[in-house]
Parts: structure tokens; sequence; C-alpha cells
């Protein structure tokens, strides 16, 4: 920020995008980081921790690279209604819990790379735990503890 709180983009740019990919994928070190190398493009990785802890070293190249590892939670938990998802459910999830998990799982992040990440990633798309009358939103747990959330684009 300038002087009286006016924004100035950096070299007189106008915009910005942001790239951000989900899940730790072996395709994004494999494929996508040498993509975004040819182009001198850094992008957001937001991490699914059994994933990443699988290839940690390349990981960690890429965050010396300038590329930002966010957090994508521990458990990486989805809706009951994936067919694919039986286990980790948010439906069985409380506040306390996201919260914990999402704690956890910064903590690890900034043991492997040396720095807390500062944003979060929806597993699923979905910011909410628990079932029926007992169901909540989690975006306010989101708020309090990073400054950029990926699902709704915005920062918190």
């Amino acid at each position: 920020m300038e002087a009286g709180g006016e924004f100035r983009w950096p070299e007189g740019k106008r915009a910005a995008v942001s790239l951000t990919f989900d899940d730790a994928r072996g395709s994004q070190l494999d494929v996508g980081l040498p993509i975004l190398a040819r182009h001198g493009t850094r992008a957001t990785f937001y991490v699914s921790m059994p994933a990443l802890e699988g290839r940690i070293d390349r990981w960690r190249e890429a965050a010396a690279a300038g590329h930002e590892i966010g957090n994508h939670s521990l458990r990486h938990p989805c809706s009951a209604n994936f067919r694919w998802k039986t286990e980790d459910v948010l439906e069985r999830y409380t506040l306390a819990t996201i919260e914990a998990e999402l704690l956890e799982a910064n903590r690890r992040l900034s043991e492997l790379f040396g720095a807390t990440p500062r944003s979060f990633a929806y597993p699923c798309g979905q910011d909410f735990v628990g079932i029926g009358a007992e169901r909540r939103s989690y975006v306010p747990v989101v708020a309090r503890h990073f400054l950029a959330d990926e699902a709704s684009g915005t920062s918190t």
C-alpha cells in the first residue's frame, strides 16, 4: 500500500492471475512444475498430506523455486455424498474437529517447509461440518487462521 492507503500495482501492472492446484498429485510435480518453470510462473499448491509426504524432496524443491505451499487439510475430508469417500467425512466432523485438523496440517507443513501456510483450499470445495440441524460452516474457522481461502477466490 502506498501512503494514504491507495494500492499501486507493481511495475504499473493492472491485473494478476493466481494459479492453484490441489491434492499434491504426482502430475503436478512431473508435468506441471516444468511447464511453470519454462514460463517463469509460480503457483500455489494446496497439498494433501499423504501424497505430499510420499515425494517430500520434490515438494521442497518446488517451494524453494518460489511456489507457495498451502493448507488443504490433514485428511482431505469431503461429504459422505461422494461414493468414493467412506472415511473422514465432513458430516462426522465438528467445528473443533476441523479446526484441530487444520492446525495440525499447518504444524506439519511448517516443520516440512519452514513457514506456516497463509492460505487454505477447502477439500472438495465444501465448507461445512455436521449434518441436519448440526450442520455448520467452517468458513469462520478458516478466517481465524488464514489470510485467504481458495473456495471463494477472495480473502477471508
